[in-house]
């Protein structure tokens, strides 16, 4: 009976879900880098079984595995990959330019409220009877006009750039807002047009 080579590695492992921004944004770092990673897609994102969500306690994708490392949080796995797989950080995702994480956060807090208004609309609540999701969406189009302000930091191809691609797609992707944002626009066309960008829109099918 053939030994197994010891020395051979299982590939990473990335719990997702296909339409995820979230995990969008390490799809595309990896495509990038050309590092492979066995995606394997959670289903139903409103399950509550911690199992199906690699047993991350906030049961959200993305969750990384990687041997006996486990990493949560989309922008920390994105900076694991990084630190472990591309020491001259090409994409600057590790930057610690304020703007450019101030960017970051603004577009975080964005996808987030996004999710909260679909989640909210998926089980019957009436979104305009309820402060709360007028918040979400005020916290939605006051970021979006931030970052159309702030537009210059995405002219580069850098892991900013990607993630504004995942948060524009997404929005194009459920219709819920006017993307009258030109500067935004112009940014998220020229990056789109990378192989390694197409590679997981999920406009594809569209």
């Amino acid at each position: 009976m053939q030994q197994a080579n010891l020395n051979e590695k299982e590939p990473m492992k990335l719990h997702y879900t296909p339409k995820s921004h979230f995990a969008r944004k390490n799809r595309i770092l990896l495509d990038a880098l050309s590092i492979g990673v066995e995606l394997i897609d959670v289903g139903n994102v409103a399950d509550n079984n911690p199992e199906i969500f690699a047993h991350n306690p906030l049961m959200k994708v993305p969750t990384l595995i990687d041997g006996e490392q486990v990493v949560y949080e989309s922008d920390l796995i994105s900076q694991y990959i990084v630190k472990k797989y591309d020491p001259q950080d090409r994409y600057e995702v590790l930057s610690q330019d304020w703007e450019s994480l101030n960017a970051q956060a603004v577009m975080n807090g964005v996808m987030t409220a996004e999710v909260e208004l679909i989640l909210a609309q998926r089980t019957g609540i009436d979104t305009q009877k309820y402060v709360r999701f007028d918040k979400f969406e005020a916290t939605v189009l006051r970021g979006l006009q931030w970052l159309e302000e702030h537009a210059s930091l995405f002219e580069n191809h850098t892991y900013a750039g990607f993630h504004l691609v995942c948060l524009w797609e997404h929005l194009v992707l459920y219709q819920m807002f006017a993307l009258n944002y030109p500067q935004l626009q112009r940014s998220v066309e020229q990056l789109s047009d990378l192989n390694f960008v197409k590679t997981s829109s999920p406009l594809t099918d569209q």
